[in-house]
Parts: structure tokens; C-alpha cells; sequence
């Protein structure tokens, strides 16, 4: 696995259980601590940015090959 790889793989499962961490104390009743709030909803919001930048990657590769086909084609 490359670091990157690894990096994310970690981070996602420190996610989980922080997310479990949270699950468990409203079943419990307790009130949630507000820095575990924040890291969690931290955490969601980078993995909504590395997820969208991973998948708009291809499609930016097309859509630059699209731009060198139509210059091509009509230079």
C-alpha cells in the first residue's frame, strides 16, 4: 500500500469509531462533548473534498482531451 493509501485508511477507521463513540453515548443518554462534534464533522468535510477531488480526477483528464480534440479538429 502507498502512504496515501495507508493515510486514508486510517483516518477512515478512526472515523468509524469516532462516529461509534458518538452513537454510543446518545443511546446512552449522555450529551455529546463539543470537540468531538467538531472532529467528526471536521473529518466528514475532508472526506467529502478527498472524495470529490478523486472522482472529478477522470473526468477532468476527459474533459482535457476533449479541449485538445476540438483543437485540433478545428485549428
Amino acid at each position: 500500500m502507498t502512504a496515501s493509501m495507508l493515510a486514508l485508511t486510517s483516518v477512515a477507521a478512526i472515523f468509524v469509531v469516532l462516529l461509534l463513540a458518538v452513537a454510543w453515548l446518545l443511546w446512552h443518554g449522555r450529551d455529546v462533548p463539543v470537540w468531538l462534534v467538531c472532529v467528526v464533522t471536521l473529518l466528514l468535510g475532508a472526506f467529502t473534498i478527498v472524495c470529490c477531488v478523486l472522482l472529478m480526477l477522470p473526468l477532468l483528464r476527459l474533459l482535457e482531451m476533449a479541449v485538445m480534440m476540438w483543437a485540433l479538429v478545428f485549428s
